[in-house]
């Protein structure tokens, strides 16, 4: 199979108005082959390429797809396992490829690059269903297109109407029903009366599909996740052997022990915390405001303070003012700030500095750093010294946390 031997995520991409440049001989069906026909527009790029490809996949570009991140970076950084890569071929009218639906396939999503642009349907990807030799989407065709109806900034009644055809016309797809009551929810703003038909629809289903293991993980997850009732949740868990639960439901813990986890993991980042206080600061690297690598410990003679916060965190905030007031009472060559931002977005995060006009250095965590330095919470304060020794750890914000770091710094620089 011809391979793209350039990463998506360099390619430029460029958008056009709506056009309908691809189109296919017959719908995609499950185990048979698939024609795409593609005409480019008159005013791409792609209309005076040499050699055209086509990307695609079959229900997802990434496994990633319930994380932060969108549909639309996964098809630039796709799960290199499951997209495949085809070249079209030119013809009088159009160019075109056929490729092989799988039977196992449910959703088919693809976009066309001549290896330096991306037609990719104004980031909403070609996508279609996978029918079956009846006619009708496969199981799990409309589930995986509400992500795609996300991605194509479609109105909350779409995505409900989508959820809903696909439980009307496959009853025991219980992952579906799931994501039905979901956008239900999200649709009525979590209001009792939306929840009050999501549990009738619910003690419904169970007159009918009664001890099923997969209709149980899914009343236990809904329960649990969507109506927040943590003890109807377990009690069904409960009937669902641990082998055959979902990995969320088998995730499932009470409210009590979930706050003892949360409390061994503070106690266990405390202590770990206590190692670094008066030890060497470990080796760890933190991103800059363009990308690059900004390595610590830094050996340089001066005092550093290295600040997590979060631009959402009013005590990040606050804790932000405090170090620039006493920073700004010794010499402006021997403190080094650097303010590392936790903020999934980094324009929010910049745009805050900005606006607080703070002189410190933004960086940005990345890999292992929080766990190597024990920060489970925000804000949390390192002052070292010149040679790289953890001299204080101030947690949170407090008042008294200005005399501590204040004499901190001037034990450093005495």
């Amino acid at each position: 199979m011809h391979r793209i031997l350039f990463p998506l995520s360099c390619i430029t991409i460029l958008f056009f108005a709506a056009y309908p440049a691809l189109n296919a001989q017959s719908r995609p069906e499950a185990g048979q082959p698939f024609t795409i026909r593609y005409v480019p527009p008159a005013d791409s790029p792609l209309a005076s390429a040499d050699e055209l490809m086509v990307a695609y996949v079959y229900d997802l570009w990434n496994v990633r797809y319930g994380t932060r991140l969108a549909l639309w970076e996964n098809v630039l950084r796709p799960d290199t396992t499951r997209v495949h890569y085809l070249p079209l071929t030119r013809g009088k009218s159009a160019w075109s490829a056929t490729i092989e639906v799988p039977v196992t396939a449910a959703l088919l999503s693809y976009i066309i690059t001549d290896g330096r642009t991306i037609d990719g349907n104004n980031e909403k990807t070609y996508t279609s269903y996978v029918y079956n030799a009846n006619g009708k989407p496969v199981q799990n065709a409309r589930f995986f297109n509400v992500q795609f109806l996300r991605l194509a900034q479609a109105e909350l009644g779409a995505l409900v109407q989508e959820a809903e055809r696909e439980i009307l016309d496959y009853p025991e797809n219980f992952q579906a029903y799931h994501q039905y009551f979901k956008l239900l929810l999200e649709q009525g703003k979590g209001g009792a009366r939306v929840q009050q038909r999501i549990a009738t629809r619910l003690d419904q289903l169970e007159q009918r599909f009664g001890a099923d293991p997969q209709f149980l993980n899914m009343a236990a997850e809904t329960w649990y996740y969507v109506l927040q009732d943590q003890e109807r949740g377990l009690e069904y868990r409960s009937n669902i052997p641990p082998a055959e639960q979902w990995p969320q439901v088998f995730r499932m813990y009470s409210r009590d022990t979930k706050e003892e986890e949360l409390r061994q993991r503070q106690l266990q980042a405390e202590q770990h915390r206590n190692k670094l206080l008066n030890a060497g600061l470990p080796a760890f690297n933190l991103l800059g405001g363009e990308g690059e690598k900004v390595s610590f410990p830094e050996t340089d003679g001066k005092a550093h303070v290295i600040v997590f916060w979060a631009s959402t965190s009013l005590n990040s905030g606050q804790m932000l003012g405090t170090i620039r007031e006493v920073a700004a009472s010794f010499p402006a060559d021997a403190v080094e700030v650097a303010a590392v931002s936790v903020d999934t977005d980094i324009e929010k995060a910049a745009e805050f500095f900005r606006r607080e006009k703070y002189r410190f250095t933004l960086l940005f965590n990345q890999g292992s750093t929080l766990q190597l330095l024990g920060v489970d919470s925000i804000p949390i304060c390192f002052v070292v010294d010149g040679q790289g020794i953890v001299r204080s750890i101030l947690v949170g914000n407090v008042p008294s946390h200005a005399a501590t770091l204040r004499a901190a710094l001037g034990e450093i620089l005495e």
